[in-house]
């Protein structure tokens, strides 16, 4: 990037290019041979300083400027999930790609795709139903959790904007080798039958899950702690030939844009 690139704000033309050279300089050939070697036995890795700090902190802004404008609360339990609980504020797919440029660059890169496949081992996509291609939450207040629960899709990379000291809750908790059975979930036999394994983040860091075989949860917040994230997914390809549902996203996030009356 020339002086005169570096010395205006951050555009959305900008991102793939700033991915790159910070890929290039930070993850190293040593480095990903150790994230390929964890994401394969913990289906999931922290990407530590995943972001270029003047990408990072442009992102951030987008999102926590779109999240005090459009923010929706809930506090809802799923049984779909076994009865888990979600209290966050949430900002769905259709803000975001109307209000999120820089976001929606993030997840469209083509370095993004091709360091998450790198490390998972296959060629990955962006998700066929727009819902699912971003969205921001927030747990802002104590006892702010998103609960155990398992996704639609195979993988998920999400970026983290703001975090707690982990003793503070918003860390991230993970099951892998688990299944979801929609009709029956059993979220306590999973508990009860594998091992959970924890993660503290720290603004700027990211991680990748393999979100459909991996029960995973972000440990409720405690005192004045705050956790603000872009959640991405992304599928393998034969994601691309399963026909799938949405229950929960669409209930937190809103799904995609209603279209009937447009025009």
């Amino acid at each position: 990037m020339t002086t005169e690139q570096s010395a205006r704000p951050v555009a959305a033309a900008d991102v793939n290019e700033l991915l790159g050279r910070h890929f290039a300089e930070q993850f190293t050939e040593d480095r990903m041979t150790a994230l390929r070697t964890q994401f394969e036995a913990e289906h999931i890795v922290p990407l530590r300083r995943l972001c270029p700090p003047e990408l990072f902190g442009a992102i951030k802004d987008e999102a926590c400027v779109i999240m005090d404008r459009h923010g929706v609360s809930h506090d809802l339990v799923f049984e779909i999930t076994d009865n888990t609980p979600r209290s966050m504020t949430t900002v769905g797919q259709p803000v975001i790609k109307d209000e999120g440029p820089l976001i929606d660059a993030f997840y469209f890169a083509p370095e993004i795709l091709r360091l998450v496949g790198d490390i998972v081992g296959e060629q990955v996509h962006t998700c066929p139903y727009e819902g699912e291609h971003y969205v921001i939450s927030r747990l802002g207040k104590s006892g702010d959790t998103h609960g155990w629960h398992w996704d639609d899709y195979t993988y998920g990379i999400i970026l983290v904007l703001e975090a707690p000291h982990y003793t503070e809750g918003g860390f991230v908790q993970a099951v892998p080798n688990t299944s979801w059975d929609k009709k029956n979930p059993d979220v306590y036999g999973a508990l009860i039958s594998s091992q959970v394994r924890s993660y503290a983040l720290e603004p700027g860091d990211a991680y990748v899950v393999k979100t459909n075989t991996t029960m995973h949860r972000v440990h409720p917040i405690r005192g004045e702690g705050r956790r603000t994230i872009v959640n991405m997914t992304l599928v393998s390809t034969e994601d691309l030939t399963k026909s799938l549902t949405h229950e929960t996203n669409d209930a937190l996030f809103g799904g995609v844009r209603d279209t009937r009356h447009a025009g």
